[in-house]
């Protein structure tokens, strides 16, 4: 049986920490020397794409040595950020239907544009966090033992 890995060779990580790099340089460079609002969204646009982008690849590739016992840890850390992912959107659908108080009293429109960019920028960033925090603690931990 032909065991071919779906992930990306182990440069795809230094790829991806260029390209992080390079998102906190847009950032940065859109901070200092943009002073249009229309040209700040587009740094903007460009920096939270290739953030996104960068935790793939960091992700997404393989370690030096990837063997079993990796593999197994990046199934456990991908049940775990599931979970954890899981249980973040019930509570987060759960306070929005509630509209507690005063944070969202008499801000529909503007709510809902936040939201808009919460769920297509915030929450994948934390998804590719999550996992790849809960996969080195993994790796840490039994490199410790």
């Amino acid at each position: 049986m032909n065991k071919k890995s779906i992930l990306m060779p182990h440069y795809g990580q230094i790829a991806g920490w260029c390209l992080l790099v390079l998102s906190f340089l847009i950032e940065i460079a859109k901070v200092l020397f943009v002073h249009d609002i229309n040209v700040a969204w587009y740094f903007a646009k460009g920096a939270h794409i290739t953030l996104i982008v960068s935790l793939f690849f960091i992700c997404m590739s393989q370690e030096k040595v990837e063997d079993e016992m990796i593999s197994g840890f990046r199934l456990k850390s991908i049940g775990i950020t599931a979970y954890a992912f899981f249980v973040f959107l019930l509570f987060l659908s759960i306070l929005l239907d509630v509209k507690p108080g005063p944070i969202f009293s008499n801000l529909e429109n503007t709510t809902s544009a936040y939201l808009s960019e919460f769920f297509l920028i915030v929450l994948p960033l934390c998804l590719f966090i999550l996992y790849y925090g809960v996969f080195k603690y993994m790796l840490w931990k039994s490199n410790k033992q």
